[in-house]
């Protein structure tokens, strides 16, 4: 037997509740909607459907079905201006006006998302009788012009944080409900719960980074959650390997979703032809990346331009819809484990300040690394999700004291402290020159001999003399020969004295 199936009334899919006596009607309690007989419902009162008859199955779901089907389609042809009222008072749409695509608000998820002249043209065929195409495009114009437009910009660079748990209001910290009336394509993967305490996952976050980087750390997942990058920083988590920066990063995802993440190389955005490079990053927090040493110096100048501007027109390709890229709602992370040779030789301040680096020290031993270590970190997909959600209970207690004045201001590295950072990644080689060890001084000269073994003593290496002669060559030292050695004339070693002063010798 087939439990009795309940559908809307004839009378009630026009509007006229007052006219309506069907017993089994749904309107006032299923919004209008249609429940259509499936094997989640059950057969004959059975949760096992492993003993189905699924020929009677199917046979007893098409008679119902076509009944459904008789009573729902309750409006012809002519009547497509009252079908696209009763669409409209079931679905919440938007228009953008600059491409006329339509969205629709998703009520179980709580956000806007494409496609929505598919969820027209589906109500029109359940609502019509023998359904024509104009028909369908009159109900799907008139919808789109009965005051659904708006900008693009207001559903794509909407600030609103949209959470499971409802909408977190970035000033006050409070949650609203879910609602139409905020205009978000992408929602927060964890839940706003004051009264979660699992500490698991910040207690491991402690063993990663240094203490002095705490407030980095919450500041930076911050920007990611409230999609506000005042600071027009970009962050680098620099370390050697098993220094778990790929681990933080995946947290961070973690904590924002990975559909907010977008991780594109940096020449497929900083390179001269990286045309549509910026509109991958459209309805996303974050992008991270592994290549910054293999920028060039071009690369470098766009990336600060590119996080030190304004909004920024982008475009996809076959699309000429103009969208903006706002950098100061964009995180650009990188993890490396060395910076190429350029980073030394920046003395771009306004380059320096972009950069914020997280130096990670604290390397695991080889039998502790493992890529999936989460499996055996938490106990289920609760604890992590607890964990998680303890993780932004912090951030958010976090961001609540600096707004009293309980907690001060972040402080972002200064010019000076990036600076040694960068001086840190050159390469010895680079320095030795750099520290002036060999100057110049009239009558002197040097031996290649002489200097190959003051070199190897700064570098910690031995190199072979050609090797050493190339080096020289290339830090514009000019060699000649006398009596089959190589000399280097006007040339003299300088060293400091006790007294800090300096001798040519």
């Amino acid at each position: 037997m087939i439990q009795e199936i309940t559908v809307n009334c004839k009378p009630c899919m026009q509007g006229k509740h007052e006219k309506c006596f069907q017993k089994n009607c749904l309107c006032e309690n299923d919004n209008h909607g249609v429940k259509i007989l499936t094997l989640k419902d059950g057969v004959g009162g059975k949760d096992n459907f492993d003993d189905v008859d699924m020929v009677e199955y199917n046979r007893q779901v098409k008679s119902v079905n076509d009944s459904i089907d008789h009573e729902a389609k309750a409006f012809r042809n002519k009547n497509w201006d009252i079908v696209s009222d009763t669409i409209q008072r079931d679905h919440n749409f938007l228009t953008l006006r600059e491409n006329k695509e339509i969205w629709f608000y998703n009520n179980l998820e709580g956000i806007y998302k494409p496609l929505g002249h598919t969820i027209i043209e589906e109500a029109c065929q359940r609502l019509i009788q023998k359904c024509q195409n104009k028909t369908v495009k009159e109900v799907i114009e008139t919808i789109r012009r009965n005051k659904t437009m708006i900008n693009s910009a207001e559903l794509f660079d909407s600030k609103i944080i949209n959470t499971e748990s409802g909408i977190l209001d970035p000033k006050t910290f409070e949650i609203l409900p879910h609602s139409p009336e905020y205009y978000t394509i992408s929602k927060l993967p964890f839940r706003v719960n004051l009264t979660s305490n699992n500490l698991k996952l910040w207690n491991h976050i402690l063993t990663i980074i240094d203490v002095k980087d705490i407030n980095l750390i919450l500041e930076l997942i911050w920007i990611c959650i409230s999609q506000n990058n005042p600071f027009k920083k970009m962050f680098v988590f620099k370390g050697l390997t098993n220094t778990q920066k790929s681990t933080l990063a995946d947290i961070l995802v973690w904590i924002i979703g990975n559909d907010n993440v977008s991780r594109q190389k940096p020449d497929a955005f900083l390179s001269k032809n990286s045309r549509f490079g910026t509109s991958k990053f459209i309805g996303k927090r974050m992008n991270i990346a592994s290549e910054i040493g293999n920028l060039t110096p071009d690369m470098i100048e766009n990336l600060k331009s590119m996080i030190g501007a304004e909004l920024q027109n982008t475009e996809r390709k076959n699309d000429n819809t103009e969208r903006y890229f706002d950098p100061n709602k964009f995180v650009f992370l990188f993890t490396t484990n060395h910076l190429g040779d350029i980073y030394s030789k920046i003395n771009d301040n306004s380059i320096i300040t972009r950069f914020q680096f997280l130096i990670f020290r604290n390397q695991l031993d080889d039998s502790k690394t493992n890529g999936q270590w989460y499996d055996e970190f938490f106990k289920d997909e609760y604890d992590k999700q607890t964990a998680i959600d303890t993780m932004v209970n912090i951030v958010i207690n976090y961001k609540k004291g600096q707004s009293k004045g309980t907690i001060p201001k972040t402080k972002w590295s200064s010019i000076a402290a990036t600076k040694k950072i960068l001086d840190e990644e050159m390469p010895i080689e680079d320095k030795y020159f750099r520290d002036e060890r060999i100057v110049e001084k009239a009558g002197s000269r040097l031996m290649l001999s002489e200097i190959k073994k003051d070199f190897e003593s700064f570098v910690g290496y031995n190199v072979t003399s050609i090797e050493l002669g190339h080096i020289l060559k290339k830090n514009g030292m000019k060699s000649s020969a006398s009596n089959g050695l190589t000399i280097f004339k006007g040339k003299a070693f300088r060293i400091v004295d006790d007294k800090d002063q300096t001798i040519l010798i």
